[in-house]
């Protein structure tokens, strides 16, 4: 297994389990929303900066319009290690998976080793966890999802 993916792997598995920990509980559908709004480097920093409140999806659209012409793309580039990921959280009981929704069941501690990107990550973790409160359809609608 080569270090990237190695990389990839334990960078989804925390990141998704902080906004999965936000939310408290997540449908399925929503979790695999998390990865694609991580892998963009702008949208990222956007989300992450202590002054950024988002108040929806639209408005984030609309603001950041650019951050989302290729979020298709990033959702299905990151779909396979964000299954891996919840699989494996799923695994070491981090969350557990019932009725199609992941539930938190223990709190990951961020430490200064685990590098800026995850830092950044979990300050915004909560502007997605607010972004996932939306009825799963219509993020996907308008994140323009082809399923």
């Amino acid at each position: 297994m080569r270090t990237d993916t190695i990389n990839n792997l334990a960078f989804a598995s925390l990141a998704i389990a902080m906004v999965i920990e936000k939310s408290e509980k997540l449908e399925l559908t929503k979790a695999l929303l998390i990865m694609p709004f991580l892998a963009h480097k702008e949208l990222l920093s956007y989300l992450a900066n202590g002054k950024t409140k988002v108040r929806g999806l639209d408005k984030l659209i609309v603001d950041k319009l650019h951050c989302f012409s290729n979020f298709n793309k990033r959702y299905y580039d990151n779909l396979s290690t964000s299954l891996n990921a919840l699989q494996f959280l799923s695994e070491v009981d981090v969350v557990s998976i019932e009725n199609s929704n992941i539930v938190s069941r223990e709190k990951v501690e961020c430490v200064n080793s685990m590098g800026g990107r995850l830092k950044r990550a979990l300050k915004a973790s909560d502007n997605i966890a607010k972004i996932l409160n939306e009825d799963a359809s219509s993020l996907y609608l308008n994140l323009r999802v082809e399923l």
